[in-house]
């Protein structure tokens, strides 16, 4: 009989906090409270379905750099990505001219994410982001111009 009391006061202790976790994520998914999935990022498309009028530049590899340290004394965050470019054609000269600078290139993307904080990372936003380097990189070059920028990898490490 005292068996029965316990595994009966040991089955309440264990629902008491589930049924109040259901509870709880019901009430926040009715009030629309709660977005799932709202800080995800969308995967961009993979290098090899680039269609037949496009051709994908993905000499450049994996960058790892730091971010500026924030104002409040924060420490800097580790930016790890893998950009790759869109352009049009099959032009073998403009390849060329990307092969030769990918190195430039790279320091180039380094350099931008290394002077600016999380934050302001953050805020502008991936788009923002990929469009600013893809002046940045259409700046340096001369026989062509790469039309997009695409992340394979976008993370951010603390």
């Amino acid at each position: 009989m005292k068996d029965l009391t316990l595994n009966k006061i040991l089955l309440l202790i264990i629902a008491g906090p589930l049924l109040f976790i259901i509870a709880f994520s019901a009430i926040a998914l009715c009030t629309k409270n709660v977005h799932p999935g709202e800080g995800l990022r969308r995967e961009d498309p993979n290098p090899s379905s680039v269609s037949k009028s496009k051709t994908a530049f993905n000499e450049i590899g994996q960058i790892r750099t730091f971010t500026r340290e924030e104002g409040d004394g924060t420490e800097k965050s580790v930016v790890l990505l893998t950009p790759w470019f869109e352009y049009d054609g099959t032009d073998t000269a403009f390849y060329e001219e990307l092969d030769r600078k990918h190195l430039s290139t790279k320091s180039l993307i380094t350099n931008y994410f290394s002077t600016r904080t999380k934050t302001e990372l953050f805020q502008k936003g991936e788009e923002k982001i990929k469009e600013e380097l893809k002046a940045l990189v259409n700046d340096t070059l001369v026989l062509g111009k790469i039309s997009k920028i695409y992340f394979n990898d976008y993370l951010f490490l603390d």
